[in-house]
């Protein structure tokens, strides 16, 4: 399993990656965090956005979940959390199958990167990133673990190829029983110049990547795009490759989701001079 600063990370079991599933495991892609808006004591929270855990006290999320929220604030993460319903104090079990009860954990500091102009214009997909940091750390288990950050090997734009997103779909008022359940969802990584012409208002950098699936997987949006680092013939562990920026219908007949992401390898220097603890060094905003 690869590291970062020491720690192991992106999980990955061969079995789960070729279970033919939409709905994971309750112990696959252990990273996936939901960002809670208001108390996290408090049963009617609200959820709007997905973090990545990238070290026991430290997560990143797309900076418009935290500046273009002004209504309320981004209060804690819940990991571990198994099926997106508001019962997050209980388990969550599917047939016989169940998780353990999620973690709720207070955010104690938020950073949002200096050059995203948020609220000044919330239609902004630049530099659309922000590190978490925790009130403590999290107890890592089967089901909550950390995800890896891309290496060098990793700084290609992966057009062409496909990656996994994944998150929560939308829940209905009258949700089946599978329905809710941590899901996965593979998409298309198209180019840059292909994805401008579907939506040309959108103003696209090396900084950003684009992804394709059927219009039916648009309320999947805001969930992270992750890829595989493979070694001697075997996939080895997922790396996160993206979050979320923007989404929307597109095509002669409105039949598919284009999703943007922020690219992570360009600013994967930014991340770690943000995760760092006070006792390694003084935090470099």
């Amino acid at each position: 399993m690869c590291e970062i600063q020491g720690q192991s990370c992106g999980k990955l079991q061969e079995s789960q990656l070729n279970n033919l599933k939409e709905y994971t495991e309750p112990d696959e892609f252990p990273w996936i965090g939901r960002v809670g808006y208001g108390d996290s004591s408090n049963g009617s929270t609200d959820f709007y956005c997905i973090a990545v855990l990238i070290k026991p006290r430290h997560a990143i999320l797309p900076a418009h979940c935290v500046l273009n929220r002004v209504e309320v604030d981004a209060r804690f993460i819940l990991f571990g959390d198994w099926r997106a319903n508001r019962n997050f104090d209980e388990k969550d079990c599917l047939f016989d199958v169940c998780a353990p009860v999620p973690e709720a954990i207070d955010i104690e500091e938020l950073v949002v990167h200096p050059k995203f102009m948020g609220l000044r214009n919330p239609s902004a997909i630049d530099n659309d990133i922000a590190v978490a940091k925790l009130v403590r750390s999290v107890d890592f288990s089967d089901f909550v673990s950390p995800l890896c950050l891309p290496t060098t090997k990793h700084k290609d734009n992966h057009i062409a190829q496909k990656l996994t997103m994944v998150g929560f779909l939308q829940i209905l008022p009258s949700f089946e029983l599978a329905e809710g359940f941590r899901t996965k969802v593979d998409v298309h990584i198209v180019s840059l110049e292909f994805c401008a012409s579907l939506q040309d208002k959108l103003n696209l950098t090396q900084d950003h990547l684009c992804a394709m699936a059927s219009a039916a997987f648009l309320n999947f949006f805001a969930s992270p795009l992750m890829g595989i680092e493979v070694e001697d013939g075997k996939p080895r562990n997922f790396y996160l490759v993206g979050l979320p920026t923007y989404g929307a219908i597109t095509g002669d007949e409105r039949n598919k989701a284009l999703f943007v992401f922020t690219r992570i390898f360009p600013f994967r220097n930014w991340i770690l001079k943000n995760i760092v603890d006070k006792n390694e060094t003084r935090k470099i905003k």
